[in-house]
């Protein structure tokens, strides 16, 4: 039986201790603002242990999958450099992605989410439903409408599922937001030029027939029907037609 030539990773403790102790004798200073402290989970520090296991293919015990481990450091995973901020209203503390669902702070982002409505509002080109740009956009957005990311491509559409949502008394929305579109198009230039790269210097400029290419292309995409995609944009706001 061949011996085994596997040499076991050998198990040494690094003296964690020793350095931060040095390079923090002074301590770790916070400018906390308002709504802020330091954080619990990692006194402040904004660190924490983490542990890269591993194994070995040639390591003949297979008792266990990934039997090593390096140990290191990294940024906590609760706090931003330490710090976690806390919600102003009701001062729990407050996860990384997260706002805080306390009543205060909902109604507050309500209304600054009314506030920036107002301002685009404000600043949007009103149309009528019935104007040749409102008609032409083939599609419309708001978050009233609750299904296909709010896109929608009638009124009818819109206001029937919003009467079937909503009771009759509940305030209506008075507009809703155009949208821009793209197709598929294919750029004849830029094709030939890709594709004569690895031919010689002249290549491409010996290449006959180009407008054809493009005419051909043009025509092809058009029947690509289905890539059309709508994009929600501020730049027009179409009254809704609730009197119709």
């Amino acid at each position: 039986m061949t011996e085994s030539l596997f040499e076991k990773p050998v198990t040494v403790t690094v003296d964690a201790l020793s350095y931060l102790s040095k390079v923090l004798k002074n301590g770790l200073k916070k400018d906390l603002q308002k709504h802020q402290k330091p954080c619990d989970d990692c006194k402040g520090t904004g660190l924490e242990i983490t542990n890269k296991i591993y194994g070995l293919s040639d390591d003949p015990d297979k008792s266990k999958l990934f039997p090593y481990d390096n140990q290191y450091i990294i940024s906590c995973r609760h706090c931003y450099s330490g710090v976690v901020n806390l919600c102003e209203f009701c001062n729990e503390k407050l996860s990384r992605f997260n706002d805080c669902d306390c009543p205060d702070a909902l109604h507050e982002k309500d209304v600054q989410r009314a506030v920036r409505e107002q301002e685009l509002w404000d600043k949007a080109i009103k149309l009528d439903p019935t104007n040749d740009i409102a008609k032409n956009m083939g599609m419309y957005q708001s978050d009233d409408y609750p299904y296909s990311d709010g896109y929608f491509a009638s009124f009818d559409e819109f206001i029937e599922t919003w009467e079937d949502n909503h009771e009759p008394d509940e305030p209506k929305p008075v507009y809703v937001w155009g949208t821009r579109s793209a197709s598929l198009s294919l750029d004849a230039d830029d094709i030939l030029d890709r594709e004569s790269e690895d031919l010689h210097e002249d290549a491409l400029d010996n290449i006959e027939g180009k407008d054809e290419l493009q005419k051909y292309l043009n025509e092809w995409c058009s029947k690509q029907k289905w890539t059309t995609t709508y994009y929600g944009e501020n730049k027009y706001a179409i009254r809704i037609p609730w009197d119709n």
